[in-house]
């Protein structure tokens, strides 16, 4: 039940909010509490923001106190396999919940994660892709993104990209932008653990 952590976090009960989410995920495991759990639950902070029933700072006490718990799982995980993802979002793109997730998954399924955090420049993330000889560049565009901007800045960073390093876009900003040619939209957190 969601909304028992729903109330935690209206009710600002962060040590109790972290210990439901804690015991959540020690008992189903780290790809079950990300799909059924960390998934479902931000859509639902975003929506309790939206219609005003969250206030801006009970949806940051969500967000950092979720990230911190995906922060810690994923540091658990081993690494060193392939292929090498390199994960971010565009400038203006502040929301990270979704590269956490993806992040989770994707190592999960053996994949080396390059972590890059937010609002990189378009220039940086083509440079940080050689620096770390990235099979693919995943960046994330939350709900909240302007739709109309992605696929300009899709194409450019394409054009800054070696031809033999993948581009994903993914995230709830994409689910309805049509495919371009060599840039993989995936919309679901399914769409990602396909296309690895």
């Amino acid at each position: 039940d969601l909304g028992e952590l729903l109330s935690l976090i209206r009710a600002h009960d962060a040590s109790g909010y972290r210990e439901a989410m804690q015991q959540r995920l020690a008992r189903g495991g780290l790809l079950r509490f990300v799909h059924d759990t960390v998934a479902p639950l931000t859509r639902r902070v975003g929506e309790a923001w939206e219609d005003g029933s969250f206030a801006v700072f009970e949806e940051h006490l969500f967000t950092e106190l979720t990230k911190r718990l995906l922060r810690q799982s994923i540091a658990t995980l081993p690494t060193g396999g392939r292929p090498r993802v390199l994960l971010t979002s565009a400038p203006d793109e502040p929301h990270v919940l979704g590269l956490l997730m993806v992040e989770a998954l994707l190592t999960l399924e053996g994949a080396e994660c390059i972590p890059l955090g937010t609002q990189m420049p378009l220039l940086e993330i083509a440079r940080a892709a050689e620096a770390h000889q990235a099979d693919v560049v995943a960046l994330s565009f939350s709900i909240a993104f302007p739709t109309r901007r992605i696929p300009g800045l899709l194409q450019q960073l394409r054009a800054l990209l070696p031809p033999g390093v993948a581009l994903w876009a993914g995230g709830s900003g994409v689910a309805r932008l049509t495919p371009a040619s060599g840039i993989q939209l995936l919309a679901t957190l399914d769409d990602a653990l396909g296309a690895l």
